[in-house]
C-alpha cells in the first residue's frame, strides 16, 4: 500500500520539477520575477504612505454604522493588494506588447485579485477569527483551482491514509474533520453565550437553576459535536464499544473522584441546597459562594481567600448554610460581670447599647439571658439578630462587645478576671 503512495508521490514531485524547470527556470520567467519582487515592493512602500492619509479622511466622516466601518478597515488592510493589482495589470499589457504571454505576471495578478476580493468579501463578517478562516479557506481552494491541481490533490489525498477496523481514514477525511470540529467548536461557543445570555433575562429562574440549563446544554451540544464529526469520517458508533468498555474501567480505577465530584454538582445544581451568592461555613472556611462548576465550589472569605472545594465534600461532610431558607441569622455573645453587679441592669443597658448598631435588627428584638452563676462571674448571652451574614459574622461580634465594654466602664460595672485565694496553714515543727 505505502509502496503504491511513494509511487504517486514521486511520480507528483517528478512531474512538479519538469513543470518548474520547464515554464520557470527560463529567461523570460527570471525577468518576470525580478519584475514582480519590484511591483511588490513598490506597492508596499506606496501602502505604508497612503494608508494614514486614508486613514484620516475615513476618520473625518465620523461613520458609525459597524459594518461599514469593518470594510473600511479592511479596504486600508489590503492598500498593498490594490496598488499590486494595478501595477501587475501595467506589467502585464507592456510584456505582452513587446515580450509575448506574461505567465507568472498573470498568474500573481489572478492570485492577488482573488484574494483581495475574498477579504473584502469577508468584511461582512465580523469575528476575526471566522473571518480569517474564511478568507484563507476560499483562497486556498480557488488558488488550487487556478493552478488545476485541485481535482489531483483531492485524489491524492484521498487515498493515502490507514484503516482503522473496516473503516478506511484518509488524510482527506481527517482534514474534513478537523475542520468540521473547529467550525463546530465555535459555533458551541457562540450557542452557549447565547443560550446563557437567554436565561439570565429569565426573573423567575433561580441561579441554580439557571447553571443547571446551562451545563446540560453545553454538554448536549459537544455530545452532538461528536457524533456528527466522527459520523463525517465514517465511524460506525458499533466500533466504539471497545473504547466505551476501556473508558468505563478507566472510570471505574482512576476517575472515581472526578465523576463523584461531577455528579455531586449536578445534585448540588438540582436540590439548591448550595446556590451561588449562599453564605456557608465548611469546616473552618466561612464565606459566600462565588460559583458553582462541574467539579468544584468557589467559595470567596472576607481576608480576600478563594475556596476551591471539590462538590462531593459538600454532599458528605457537614455544611452550615447561613442563608439557605432565610437571611436571617442569629449571632450568640457570650460575656460576664462581677457578683457586686445587678444582671438586670446590665441587661437594660447592653440591649439599650447594642440597638443602635445598623446591622443590628430591630425585630427580632435584642435578648440578654442569664445563663449561669459561673466561678468568678455572672454569665449571661447577649443574643442578636442579622440578615447580611454575607458581610461578616466576627465583625458583628467585635462592635457588639465593644459597646459593651464601654457601657459597663461608663457605669462602673466590673467585667471580672478568674481569682483563686490561697491559705497557707502554719503552726508545723521545726527541726534544728
Amino acid at each position: 500500500m505505502f509502496d503504491n503512495y511513494n509511487e504517486r508521490i514521486e511520480a507528483l514531485l517528478e512531474s512538479s520539477k519538469e513543470w518548474f524547470m520547464t515554464n520557470v527556470v527560463n529567461f523570460d520567467h527570471i525577468i518576470q520575477v525580478g519584475v514582480v519582487i519590484i511591483l511588490s515592493g513598490l506597492s508596499w512602500f506606496l501602502g505604508r504612505r497612503i494608508k494614514p492619509y486614508l486613514a484620516l479622511k475615513f476618520e473625518s466622516l465620523k461613520v458609525s454604522n459597524r459594518l461599514l466601518i469593518n470594510f473600511i478597515n479592511t479596504f486600508l488592510s489590503q492598500l498593498m493588494g490594490l496598488h499590486l493589482i494595478l501595477f501587475l495589470g501595467i506589467g502585464s499589457l507592456v510584456h505582452t506588447q513587446f515580450a509575448g504571454e506574461a505567465l507568472l505576471i498573470d498568474l500573481l495578478l489572478t492570485l492577488t485579485t482573488v484574494w483581495v476580493l475574498i477579504k473584502l468579501a469577508t468584511a461582512v463578517i465580523f469575528d476575526r477569527f471566522w473571518s480569517r478562516a474564511v478568507s484563507v479557506s476560499a483562497w486556498s481552494i480557488a488558488a488550487l483551482i487556478i493552478l488545476d491541481v485541485f481535482d489531483p490533490m483531492l485524489a491524492l489525498l484521498d487515498e493515502i491514509g490507514f484503516d482503522v477496523g473496516e473503516v478506511h481514514l484518509s488524510i482527506l477525511s481527517l482534514i474534513k474533520a478537523g475542520l468540521l470540529l473547529l467550525v463546530a467548536l465555535r459555533l458551541a461557543n457562540w450557542l452557549t453565550v447565547y443560550v446563557d445570555k437567554q436565561l439570565y433575562r429569565i426573573p423567575h429562574l433561580t441561579a441554580s437553576a439557571r447553571v443547571l440549563i446551562s451545563k446540560t446544554l453545553s454538554g448536549l451540544i459537544y455530545v452532538i459535536i461528536a457524533i456528527v464529526v466522527l459520523n463525517s469520517i465514517g465511524i460506525d458508533f458499533t466500533a466504539l464499544a471497545v473504547f466505551g468498555g476501556a473508558l468505563g474501567v478507566g472510570i471505574g480505577f482512576g476517575l472515581q473522584k472526578v465523576v463523584s465530584n461531577l455528579i455531586s454538582g449536578i445534585i448540588l445544581l438540582s436540590d439548591r441546597s448550595i446556590k451561588p451568592g449562599d453564605v456557608v461555613q465548611i469546616g473552618e472556611v466561612y464565606g459566600w459562594i462565588s460559583s458553582l462548576r462541574g467539579r468544584y465550589v468557589s467559595v470567596v472569605t472576607h481576608d480576600g481567600h478563594e475556596y476551591l472545594i471539590p462538590n462531593e465534600d459538600l454532599i458528605t461532610q457537614q455544611v452550615i448554610n447561613w442563608s439557605y431558607s432565610d437571611t436571617k441569622v442569629r449571632v450568640k455573645i457570650p460575656f460576664g460581670v462581677s457578683y457586686d453587679a445587678d444582671p438586670h441592669q446590665v441587661r437594660d443597658l447592653v440591649i439599650q447599647a447594642v440597638r443602635s448598631i445598623p446591622r443590628i435588627l430591630k425585630h427580632p428584638e435584642p435578648l440578654c439571658l442569664f445563663r449561669a452563676f459561673g466561678d468568678s462571674s455572672l454569665d449571661l448571652e447577649l443574643e442578636i439578630w442579622i440578615d447580611d451574614p454575607k458581610n461578616g459574622v466576627g465583625n458583628i461580634k467585635s462592635d457588639v462587645l465593644f459597646r459593651v465594654w464601654d457601657v459597663l466602664k461608663e457605669n462602673g460595672i466590673e467585667i471580672p478576671f478568674p481569682q483563686r485565694d490561697l491559705h497557707i496553714k502554719s503552726g508545723g515543727k521545726v527541726i534544728d
